[in-house]
């Protein structure tokens, strides 16, 4: 074999190596996105409504449609806007009010359970229009509140068994979990 040769070989087998690292390094972690976990709540919050009462008065509380937005402005939380409608019922009459409600909250990843969920919940902004009336009714918006922080208590907002069979190995081995802006990175556990 010439030198000419023996060099391109050399070369072809530098880039194969190179090739094989970056694959290796994209495997040694696993992305979850906003718009993951908006999928998979999506799922979830069709069954999301209790029965509640305000001042004695029966309602219906209701969540509609939720948004996620994993890191918002770097910080290490997950921000859930949530579209509710509580419909409250008096005299026979049914009256219903929307509900908007921005909160954040840390998540925690549950190593037992291989699942996230958002704990410590913290009201950002609140919104309720019914009526005619439209700006902030404290009864209203915490027993909404209340439903958030359980059902977010009760469910995980991902579940590590659903990634991708090529990250199947996330599954068996004991995982780190840090956020970042717009989506929640899993790398092995290092051994400290």
């Amino acid at each position: 074999m010439n030198k000419i040769s023996a060099s391109r070989l050399l070369v072809v087998l530098v880039c194969i190596i190179i090739a094989g690292c970056s694959t290796l390094a994209s495997l040694t972690s696993y992305s979850v996105t906003s718009a993951d976990l908006q999928r998979e709540l999506d799922k979830q919050v069709t069954s999301l409504q209790e029965q509640a009462s305000v001042v004695g008065i029966p309602i219906l509380l209701e969540v509609n449609d939720m948004q996620v937005n994993v890191g918002p402005d770097n910080r290490q939380t997950i921000q859930l806007i949530a579209d509710a409608t509580a419909t409250l019922s008096v005299l026979g009459l049914t009256y219903p009010a929307k509900v908007k409600l921005d909160v954040e909250g840390m998540p925690y990843y549950d190593s037992t359970k291989k699942a996230v969920f958002i704990r410590s919940l913290v009201l950002n902004d609140t919104t309720v229009d019914a009526m005619g009336y439209r700006g902030n009714l404290a009864p209203v918006s915490s027993k909404v509140m209340g439903l958030l922080n359980q059902f977010l208590m009760d469910q995980p907002v991902y579940e590590v068994k659903n990634v991708p069979s090529g990250y199947a190995w996330l599954t068996n081995m004991p995982l780190s979990m840090t956020v970042e802006s717009g989506k929640i990175v899993f790398r092995p556990q290092s051994a400290e």
